[in-house]
């Protein structure tokens, strides 16, 4: 089902997702990380700071810094995209005040920095990744980067960085050492999560074949994998020779069966496999799908 809004359709289970994962997002910050005093990455790492500094309410912080940056982003960036991290800040700020009022001890109790870091990590993971799943973000560092790319040209992984970078030499300031190292592991973990849930399931593999039996290889990659094939011509700048280069890309789970096929018609076959994050078309994802 999808939901016209002006020039922009949005759709019921996108909603749903964003509002979830950020209600999993508050769960990790607010059960989880402040307890021991470590952070998040991003403006939610900024707000907690401010409440170990000023005792400023979290969902309080984190909605005002969002403000300028909501402001920035629906002028430069995809009105879909900020308007699904419109509902996404907005959900979070809303989750992180109302799970203030669970007494999160009968259900979690993790004393221990590290494993808090760690289950925290998940967590945020987690809830981030099903938000980006469902095509939105939670606002704050994830528009800067956007804005960023746009204006200076600098990648969206490289401002994520550059900013939890300074979230952690801040939290450094004013606690120790081993709660910042701590936190360095629950940001990571927690992006390693993120790209887990967002892309994991769709990695595939490209895999780029020179055989001069590149005839019967195509022929049985066809009619044994069901994946088609595209043949780009290719020269030799050792040999000279002209060749064709088979280019095939399939499922993680194919890549055993198709080095099998190969060798079996030619054992000199020279054979490059590539990771490839996300495939769209017949036989992988709907360009629908697509995150943004």
């Amino acid at each position: 089902m999808q939901i016209s809004f002006y020039w922009e359709k949005f759709k019921i289970n996108h909603i749903i997702g964003i509002v979830l994962g950020s209600f999993i997002i508050a769960v990790a910050i607010q059960a989880i990380l402040i307890p021991v005093r470590m952070l998040t990455g991003g403006i939610s790492g900024i707000s907690i700071i401010l409440q170990y500094l000023f005792n400023l309410n979290v969902s309080l912080s984190y909605a005002i810094i969002n403000i300028p940056i909501f402001i920035a982003g629906y002028r430069f960036v995809s009105k879909r995209f900020v308007l699904y991290s419109l509902l996404g800040a907005a959900s979070l700020t809303g989750f992180l005040y109302l799970v203030t009022f669970i007494d999160w001890n009968r259900f979690i109790q993790l004393s221990d920095p590290l494993l808090a870091g760690l289950f925290g990590g998940i967590i945020s993971g987690l809830g981030s990744g099903l938000v980006f799943r469902c095509q939105g973000s939670t606002g704050g560092t994830d528009i800067i980067a956007v804005l960023v790319k746009k204006r200076w040209g600098y990648n969206i992984g490289q401002t994520t960085f550059f900013c939890n970078i300074f979230i952690l030499c801040v939290l450094l300031s004013i606690s120790n050492l081993t709660i910042a190292l701590f936190t360095a592991i629950s940001i990571f973990i927690s992006g390693q999560v993120l790209d887990m849930v967002t892309s994991g399931s769709y990695v595939s593999r490209t895999v780029m074949i020179i055989s001069k039996k590149h005839e019967e290889i195509s022929e049985a990659v066809l009619r044994d994998l069901r994946r088609g094939c595209t043949k780009i011509g290719t020269h030799g700048g050792y040999t000279g020779d002209d060749q064709e280069l088979i280019l095939v890309t399939i499922s993680k789970t194919q890549l055993p069966a198709i080095k099998e096929l190969i060798f079996t018609i030619d054992e000199n076959a020279f054979i490059i496999i590539n990771e490839s994050i996300e495939v769209f078309g017949k036989g992988f994802r709907s360009s629908t799908n697509s995150d943004f």
